[in-house]
């Protein structure tokens, strides 16, 4: 069997992972599903999330145990399917310490930087407007972007540092691990060898990466954060780069809503870059943005001229 996928079209290997990966999802969410529809409770929160008014409500921690499985499943067991296959045929390392430490400092700095930027794009996507004839196409984005952003004002709802940690845990650390290792793990490296160009290969899995998540209105931004993943990812030779990217862009969410919640800081500061008159920030973004990303290409390339030997520390 692992002969057979491995010989097959790479666009056929991704379609087997995919498949495989829903069949996973489905199982596992349905298992914790399972307790729940038999304590009588029912699932009818599922199909409108909106309806939950109370975030310490049982049906939030079976939704949050849910995004659980969805990773686990959909991603997750779809990498190690195709690792199996592959084995040793992979552009990315899962995790490469040896030569990187500088490559990672940089990206932290560069991600934490870029804040700005991703909320003023965000605020661009979100005014634009579809033209007349696809009214009803637009009332429908705009309605599943309500009612995915008041799910996750209902997770992000934090009461203690316990419930800081568990959102830490489901909304950055296990996002920046299983949708790293399935977009560019995996999705990536199968499309690089369709298209033989890496560049076209990290936009075409930016925007499958941005279409998943199902909220148009950010549909710019997240492509973009996307393809800077992905070039992290082609460059440095390794997806900790990404995961440690994704796990900021997220992270940073989590702790600015815990300290707005604190009142530790100010509202506005969720929005950085957004708000009247702060242009200039997201101007500035841009500018570190692209820097961050030149300096980690350049220490690639250096990396490469060394040629440095495979360390323990590399999987």
């Amino acid at each position: 069997m692992r002969e057979a996928i491995k010989n097959s079209h790479p666009l056929v290997q991704l379609s087997v992972f995919v498949l495989v990966g829903l069949v996973s999802m489905f199982i596992l969410m349905g298992l914790v599903m399972v307790p729940f529809v038999f304590s009588g409770s029912g699932i009818a929160f599922i199909s409108n999330p909106g309806s939950i008014s109370d975030p310490n409500e049982p049906a939030v921690l079976v939704l949050k145990l849910m995004q659980i499985m969805q990773a686990i499943g959909l991603f997750v067991v779809p990498y190690l399917m195709y690792r199996w296959v592959q084995q040793n045929d992979n552009p990315y390392r899962l995790i490469a310490l040896n030569g990187k430490r500088a490559m990672i400092v940089v990206f932290v700095i560069t991600m934490v930087s870029a804040l700005p930027l991703i909320n003023f794009l965000a605020e661009w996507n979100a005014a634009l407007s579809l033209p007349d004839a696809f009214e009803g196409v637009e009332q429908w984005m705009r309605s599943m972007e309500a009612d995915a952003e008041a799910l996750i004002r209902i997770f992000l709802s934090m009461d203690s540092v316990g419930d800081l940690i568990f959102n830490l845990v489901l909304i950055a650390i296990i996002p920046a691990i299983a949708e790293e290792v399935f977009f560019r793990g995996m999705m990536q490296p199968l499309f690089l060898k369709v298209v033989k160009n890496y560049h076209l290969a990290i936009w075409i899995t930016a925007f499958l990466f941005s279409f998943f998540h199902m909220q148009f209105l950010g549909f710019l931004p997240r492509m973009i954060l996307g393809a800077v993943f992905g070039y992290a990812a082609h460059w440095s030779g390794t997806l900790l780069l990404p995961m440690v990217g994704h796990l900021i862009n997220n992270g940073l969410a989590v702790l600015i809503t815990w300290y707005i919640g604190q009142e530790a800081i100010e509202n506005h500061i969720e929005t950085i870059g957004a708000n009247e008159g702060e242009g200039l920030f997201a101007v500035l973004s841009a500018v570190v943005l692209v820097a961050g990303l030149l300096t980690i290409y350049f220490y690639a390339t250096k990396d490469k001229e060394k040629a440095p030997a495979t360390s323990a520390t590399e999987a």
